[in-house]
């Protein structure tokens, strides 16, 4: 996968992790995309990233945003 991330989209990640990130526009003129976290190499998580904004900027916090909160809820378990 690609990496597309800008300096708006640097989630926190802890040691191990990784993102990578492939980013389109839809008809509408929106980002959307996919994302894919790993652990030491392994595919945890694919996301697909929908609805995010026209802004690429906007679109970069939102799915940084998103990874961080994916992480949250998947190290409380």
């Amino acid at each position: 996968m690609d990496a597309d991330l800008g300096r708006e989209c640097n989630p926190t990640l802890p040691v191990g992790w990784a993102f990578e990130l492939r980013l389109h526009r839809d008809t509408a003129g929106d980002f959307i995309g996919t994302g894919l976290l790993r652990l030491r190499g392994v595919d945890m998580c694919y996301l697909t990233l929908a609805s995010l904004d026209n802004e690429r900027a906007e679109a970069l916090r939102r799915i940084k945003s998103r990874v961080e909160t994916w992480l949250d809820e998947w190290h409380s378990r």
